[in-house]
Parts: structure tokens; sequence; C-alpha cells
């Protein structure tokens, strides 16, 4: 009986937020009353975090880590976001992060372009000729209005998420043609992990094409940097800051002289990108909850998002200061079903969460058959194993340990995990606006869907994507129809180059580069030509190019 009690008590305080969240009055009839609107809705700059994986129990969790204490985010709960895509109710990170940057719904695994088909309901149909059309993105339509654009995240570079607002491609495993498009992409600010991805080299991450991209920033003026003390030296408004070669190291796990933290990130990429009196707009993914939430690992999740909402209080701090800014957050999808059934009190929880000094990732290549329980007892404080849970650390090792660990401390607190994979369960929006107006006022309701968001951030700072998804990108074919020959030059298979000839005329267009050769002379493009399964797209002004 208690638990029946419990459940409906907690329904019906669910329910009750949801309608508050919302931006209207519930009637005795159930109707819902839209409330009145400020009419200062637009601002100049909007910050959006991407919690990726984050689930309200994950923020339930970190929560009860601090001894019930609220975190920042909870004074800015606006209500749910459904985050499903065009051909599943699960979403990957690539669709789901695609819907924040651009507006649309797509398929899962594709990154920024349009659905070649669509089998879920209220979703908008493709016109005819342009599945995989590269899409417009929230950083494009504020590039091309004159404000600053940046990305920050703890994952590399061409992972799904900051590879949604900054390139385009058919999966988001093409990583040779991500980084390439990030690096021509006219970003201001971009700061996280995955140098190896734009050097050559012998490692699998490494280019491939011989190309040095890092000489590419330099030479277009940006400030390279590779540890947080060449960050916090800067001198330009234009860097780019690679901290490790693959992903950064989870928050409980940074070297603090080497790495920055998520929170130092912000606030740096905030600090150049507020240099433009046209305003920005910035992109902040805390990347690695969705990680640990597929290892089912609370102390990583515990981590990240802790490490998030410090973020997320100095983004705020700068907004309530300089008036004219709004911050999101939303999630791209859950990871893990986190599930807390803890009957004890709080401080049995934090008794055993507060002895865990790392995330499993930290001592991965050090932990053998033989130091086991020397590690976890000094980095988790895990003592006195049982024969069960020893065989299946020794079964770990070598393998996905995290996991193993943390079923033994979900045990240990009452968190289980209903997955290791992603979960379609609606996820939450916190929202901050100088004048209170947020999404759910924009959509008049406490439930919007993840494409609603990318609309209240073009509403509030004034761009247009509608109109650049005509203007922006062609088919190579509208360069045919001019009676132009085209061709692509696969001489170098890694570094291939769209040829147009026409009368007199010889246009270059390289791959996954906002460039143009006209006759022997080098044209700045405001897109990147990209190559889509079996279809070329190139930028408009290309096209124009041809007589």
């Amino acid at each position: 009986m208690r638990n029946k009690v419990i459940a409906g008590l907690c329904s019906t305080v669910l329910s009750c937020s949801l309608l508050v969240a919302g931006s209207g009055l519930a009637s005795a009839d159930g109707s819902v009353t839209a409330a009145s609107e400020p009419q200062n809705k637009s601002v100049k700059n909007v910050i959006l975090f991407i919690t990726d994986g984050m689930s309200l129990s994950d923020v339930n969790l970190a929560r009860w880590y601090q001894e019930g204490k609220p975190l920042t985010i909870d004074k800015y709960f606006s209500g749910l976001v459904r985050t499903y895509s065009t051909d599943s109710l699960t979403t990957d990170s690539a669709a789901g992060a695609t819907a924040y940057a651009t507006g649309h719904k797509v398929k899962n695994e594709t990154v920024s372009i349009l659905p070649e088909r669509i089998t879920m309901p209220m979703v908008d149909q493709v016109k005819p000729g342009e599945a995989n059309k590269p899409l417009p993105t929230i950083m494009d339509a504020a590039r091309l209005a004159g404000k600053s654009i940046g990305t920050v995240f703890t994952c590399e570079l061409t992972d799904a998420t900051p590879a949604t607002f900054l390139s385009h491609a058919y999966t988001r495993d093409n990583a040779h043609s991500i980084a390439e498009q990030m690096v021509y992409s006219g970003v201001d600010v971009l700061l996280g992990g995955g140098s190896g991805y734009l050097v050559p080299g012998k490692k699998d991450i490494n280019r491939k094409d011989g190309e040095d991209l890092t000489k590419v920033l330099k030479s277009n003026g940006y400030e390279y940097v590779t540890d947080k003390a060449g960050l916090l030296n800067t001198k330009t408004n234009k860097v780019w800051g690679m901290f490790n070669p693959e992903a950064l190291d989870a928050d409980f796990d940074l070297n603090p002289k080497q790495q920055p933290t998520l929170a130092e990130m912000t606030k740096v990429a905030v600090d150049k990108l507020s240099q433009n009196d046209k305003g920005f707009v910035l992109m902040v993914e805390a990347s690695q909850i969705d990680w640990y939430g597929h290892d089912n690992d609370p102390v990583g999740i515990i981590s990240e998002t802790l490490a998030f909402d410090r973020a997320f209080k100095a983004a705020v701090e700068f907004a309530e200061k300089d008036g004219n800014t709004a911050v999101l957050s939303v999630s791209d999808h859950a990871t893990g079903g986190l599930n807390m059934t803890n009957y004890d009190s709080s401080k049995d929880l934090v008794s055993v969460m507060k002895k865990a000094k790392h995330t499993s990732y930290y001592f991965e290549n050090e932990i053998n058959k033989n130091n086991f329980k020397k590690i976890l007892a000094e980095n988790y404080g895990l003592t006195n194993l049982t024969k069960e849970e020893a065989d299946q650390v020794r079964k770990g090792i070598g393998g996905n340990l995290s996991p193993v660990i943390g079923k033994i401390i979900g045990n240990k607190i009452g968190v289980s995990f209903s997955t290791e994979d992603h979960v379609a369960e609606e996820i939450g929006l916190f929202a901050y606006h100088p004048a209170g107006y947020k999404p759910t006022d924009f959509v008049k309701s406490g439930v919007v869907q993840n494409v609603d968001v990318n609309k209240y951030i073009q509403e509030v700072a004034g761009l247009n994507l509608t109109g650049l998804e005509s203007t922006l990108f062609a088919s190579a074919d509208q360069l045919k129809a001019k009676g132009a020959a085209v061709s692509i030059d696969k001489s170098d298979k890694a570094n291939p180059v769209v040829v147009v000839k026409k009368g007199g005329q010889v246009l270059k267009l390289p791959i996954d580069k906002n460039v143009a050769i006209l006759d022997g002379k080098t044209i700045k493009l405001n897109a990147v030509t990209v190559w889509i399964k079996d279809r070329v797209w190139v930028p408009q002004e290309a096209v124009d190019l041809i007589n």
C-alpha cells in the first residue's frame, strides 16, 4: 500500500509541475489558458547546453550525491522534450543533436541532412529531390548574420553532437570528412578533445590524406592551443583548443594543470564570443554523461552531471549580468535507464559515493588481476569484495570494467539500470531568458519537441533557417542545368575535387572545404562542398560563379 500511495503522490506532483512548467494555467475543465507573453523576447546571445544522455534520474542522483542540495539547473526547470527521430522512437545522438542544430528531425546516424524517408508521426515530408540535402544549422544562420559562433565539448570534435552543428554527413562515422568540414566551417571558438583527428599519423584516428589541419587553422588566423595554460593566455577571439588526442578526461579524473574543466572552457568561450557587438551563439556539450550511462556507471554520471551544472552556472551568471542572453539546456536523449530504489537514508548513499575518487576510465590501463583489490580500495573505497564480486571484476579486466564496478556500487546504494542503450523517455528542459520567455511559452505547452527548441532560438535571436534552406546549398545538378560539365577528380582519392567546366571557365570545388578555385583564383565561400552518398551538394554561391 505504501508504494501505491507514494506512486500516486508522485504522479500528482509531476502533473502539477508540468502544468506550471508550461506557459498556461489549467482551468477546471482541464483546458489550458495561455498566459501573457513578454513583449521583449529578442536577445543578442544564445547559449545552448546539450547534456548527452542525461535523464532526470541522473539529475536526481547527482542531487543526492551532494546530500539533496539543489543543483543550479533546478531553478530553471521548464518542461519536457520529446526526442524521437524520423525512423525510431529512440534517437541516437546524431539525429537528436541535428534536431537542435537544424530544426529538423532526421534519420538516426545522419548528421544535419534531410532524411530519405520518414516512418514516424508529426514529421514534415521531404520535398522531391531533396533527400540527403545538407541542412543549414543555427551556427550557419548566426554566422551569416554577423554573429560569432562557438562549440565546447568534452568528447572528440568528430563525435555526433559537435559534428551536427558544423558539418554534414550520411553517417556520423565519417570522421575524416567531418573533421575537415569543421575546420572550414567558420566557427570562431572551438574547444574540446580530438587533436588526433586533425593531423597525419599511424593511429586509426589520424588523417590518411596527409593534410595537417592544424596548419590550416593557423593560416586562417586561429590561435591553436593544447593545454589549459595556453587557453587562458590566448590573445585573440579566434581560438581552437584541443586538449587531448581523443576525448577529454572525466571531471573526476582530469589533470587540472593540463585540461580545462567544462566550466572553464565555457567561460573562455563566452568571453571571446561576447566581444562581438552583434552577439553570439554557443553550443556547449557535456558529452560523457552518455558514455557512463552506456556503461551503467553511477560514478561517471555524477562526475559529468556536476561538471555540467557548474558550466551552466557560469553561463547563467554571465547572462544575468549581461541582460541580453538566453541560456538553454536539453539532452539529445537519455541513456541507461537509471533507477533509484533506495529506502535507506541519504547518508547511506553519500557515505558510499564520496569514497569514489575517480571513474573507472582513470585506471583502466593499470588495473590487473593482481592489483585490482588495491586499486578498487584506493579509488572507490571498495573493500571486502565478495567472492562473486571479485570474480566479476576478474572477468571484466581486459574488457569493459566500468559496468562491473558500476553494478557493485549500485547494489550498495540502490541504483540499477534497465539497459546499456539509449531510452525513449522525455528529457528535461532548463531555460533562462532575461524577460522570462521560454521554449514552453513559444510552443504553449509544457512538453515540446526537440525541433521546437531550435525554432525558439531562431525567434529570440532573430535568425531565419527557413530562408537559408533554399539558398545556402544546391545540388551539383544545378551546375549542369546551366550548361556546365561536372566531374569529380579522384586522382587524390582522399581529397576529391568537383571540377566544373563551361566555355572558358574552370571551377574547382574541393570536397569538405568552403573554397572555390575559379580560373586559378581562390574564392572563399559561405558553406562547404559535400559529397553525401552518391550526390554532390555545393554552396549556391558556387553555382552563381558560373555564367
